[in-house]
C-alpha cells in the first residue's frame, strides 16, 4: 500500500531531493498508511503497533514543523 501523499521510502525516491519542508507531509502520509493497515487487521497486538507507529509519525511531523517555524531565513 502506498502512502496517499508521497512515498518517502528510499526505493521510491528515484533521485528526488527532499527538503525539510517535505518531510512532515511524507510522515503524515506514512501515518495514514499505518492507520489503514490497522483497520484491516484482526490481531490486536499488530493493530496497536500500527497505531503507535502512526502516532510517532504524526509527532515527528509536528516536531519538524515546530522547528521549521523557528528557523530564521536570511
Amino acid at each position: 500500500m502506498k502512502a496517499p501523499t508521497m512515498n518517502c521510502h528510499p526505493s521510491e525516491l528515484n533521485g528526488t531531493v527532499f527538503g525539510m519542508h517535505d518531510w512532515p507531509d511524507c510522515l503524515r502520509g506514512q501515518a495514514t498508511m499505518y492507520r489503514k493497515l490497522a483497520e484491516q487487521t484482526d490481531d490486536p497486538i499488530v493493530k496497536n503497533e500500527l497505531l503507535e507507529l502512526a502516532s510517532v509519525c504524526d509527532e515527528v511531523a509536528n516536531n519538524i514543523e515546530d522547528r521549521l517555524g523557528r528557523v530564521v531565513i536570511n
